[in-house]
């Protein structure tokens, strides 16, 4: 499979994020005067999950597999009174019975500032890339984006996060899917005791691809929640609705062309159980409820995974 255009390699990509990861780990054991300012700390971690995907292609009829999944990534986080800066990475390699497409592995790395300004204001940007994946979708491909974040804190428990974001998506074989994507959104945050936290987001985008046949016009809504289970637990859900508007693309429907209408309905529940200090068990479920006026692009997706990690 060919990558995108312009895009580093996937062995690149994971040797700058492990590189840069070391570097700061080092950096932390060797400069005492660093420690004086702030709070410089990196975690580690391998997994390896299985799991079982009832509509891994997202088509119809759809293709039911199981699958085994390698992980490993790393974060580095250095925290000041007013600053806070992160870089990560996560890649993993993949390997589902009855297809070769998807055996491929993925790299997603991403960096990110917040500088406190005033009592209540936070201003922040951060970078993201993510080489044969998406953070939404369910394709192979490659995405770039920048995204400038602007929150007020009403106080310690309370938050609201405006941001505006820019993602480029290439394509391995583009057939007119390449293009940009600008999107702005709000999210609220509330934090509840010293474990639970719900929120609420929306968001509008327009995708301009390189074709008039995929591009559309988006709103997405999404609310959360996460709250404690036992020593160590925790659950976390959520529920996200998608619509999507094409600006250009035609179906039929009854004797009449109109344009194509889909809405995407996505629900989680992940369950996260600590086992002792470095190891941690996660159980998760997905599913996923796609709807169209174009009959041919409708499906459903039940996704059931385990996942065993170990931090170092």
């Amino acid at each position: 499979m060919s990558r995108a255009r312009g895009a580093p390699t996937h062995a690149s990509w994971a040797a700058v994020a492990l590189t840069l990861c070391a570097a700061v780990g080092s950096a932390q054991q060797a400069t005492a005067t660093a420690a004086a300012h702030g709070v410089l700390a990196y975690s580690l971690y391998t997994g390896i999950s299985y799991v079982f995907d009832s509509n891994l292609d997202h088509s119809q009829p759809g293709l039911q597999t199981f699958g085994l999944l390698v992980g490993i990534g790393g974060e580095c986080r250095l925290r000041t009174s007013s600053t806070r800066f992160d870089l990560q990475y996560d890649g993993v390699f993949r390997r589902y019975l009855d297809t070769d497409i998807w055996n491929v592995p993925g790299h997603e790395a991403s960096a990110s500032l917040e500088q406190r300004v005033g009592g209540r204001w936070t201003l922040g940007a951060s970078g993201e890339v993510a080489i044969n994946g998406s953070a939404e979708d369910r394709v192979l491909r490659n995405e770039y984006g920048v995204q400038p974040q602007l929150e007020y804190r009403f106080n310690r428990s309370n938050r609201l996060l405006a941001y505006g974001e820019y993602l480029v998506k290439r394509y391995p074989n583009p057939l007119g899917q390449d293009g940009v994507d600008p999107r702005v959104g709000v999210r609220f945050r509330q934090l509840l005791g010293e474990r639970w936290s719900w929120a609420v987001s929306g968001r509008y985008d327009y995708n301009r691809a390189d074709s008039t046949r995929y591009r559309y016009i988006g709103w997405t809504l999404g609310a959360d929640l996460t709250n404690p289970v036992g020593a160590g637990g925790r659950i976390s859900s959520g529920v996200r609705y998608r619509i999507r508007r094409y600006t250009a693309r035609l179906v039929d429907v009854g004797d009449t062309e109109v344009l194509r209408r889909d809405d995407d309905w996505v629900a989680t529940v992940t369950w996260n159980q600590a086992l002792g200090g470095l190891w941690e068990m996660v159980y998760g479920y997905r599913y996923e409820r796609y709807r169209s006026n174009d009959a041919r692009r409708e499906f459903r997706d039940h996704l059931v995974g385990m996942t065993l990690r170990r931090w170092w």
